[in-house]
């Protein structure tokens, strides 16, 4: 049986639509990742921020003892860096200092080169997200306000990789779910642990 040879027409043509197909993938690829900049000035290239509201929960607690005027309660807005690689939120100094917060004492804090060093941790600050609230302490470092997995889970948040956007949990989308489980353990009384439900 004789093979049927191309003619160099068509080996021509096809060629043609391969180095379009090829230049079409490169420039999908290069538009999926092109380098946006932010406000700041700095390179954001796969990088996820949300709009975050931090209040002085110290001053919540004030307000609601009737020792402070609801319009005295420190707030602080702003864009915030989502870090799944990091464990609690941070704060930069200038912000805490905004927000009036005390700081209670030090942790060690380990970067990912491995290096680490000692920070501030301030007291519980209120952090609230696309309509989702929780509150917790944060370390004092760095330049722009970075929010950690705890924040994250507490408040039952995703990170949409495709649009770099935070979004809830589309298995319940209308508000955080808690979970409450009881773990027994061989005859011993129960123990409780709550946990996020991350469905």
């Amino acid at each position: 049986m004789s093979k049927k040879s191309a003619s160099s027409d068509e080996t021509l043509f096809s060629g043609r639509v391969y180095s379009k197909l090829r230049a079409s993938a490169r420039e999908a690829a290069r538009a999926a990742f092109t380098t946006s900049v932010s406000p700041r000035g700095r390179s954001s290239i796969g990088e996820v921020r949300v709009k975050v509201k931090l209040t002085n929960a110290v001053d919540e607690i004030l307000v609601r003892r009737g020792l402070l005027s609801p319009d005295k309660v420190r707030i602080y807005e702003a864009i915030a860096l989502v870090d799944t690689g990091a464990v609690r939120s941070v704060l930069p100094a200038q912000v805490v200092e905004s927000l009036g917060l005390a700081t209670l004492g030090k942790a060690r804090a380990v970067y990912a080169n491995d290096s680490g060093e000692d920070v501030d941790i301030t007291e519980v600050v209120g952090i609230e997200i696309n309509g989702r609230r929780t509150t917790e302490e944060a370390l004092v470092i760095g330049s722009e306000v970075l929010i950690g997995q705890t924040v994250l889970e507490s408040l039952d948040l995703w990170i949409d990789c495709m649009s770099r956007t935070v979004v809830g949990n589309p298995a319940h989308p209308d508000q955080p779910i808690i979970k409450i489980k009881a773990c027994f353990v061989s005859n011993a009384a129960p123990t409780i642990s709550r946990g996020i439900v991350l469905s």
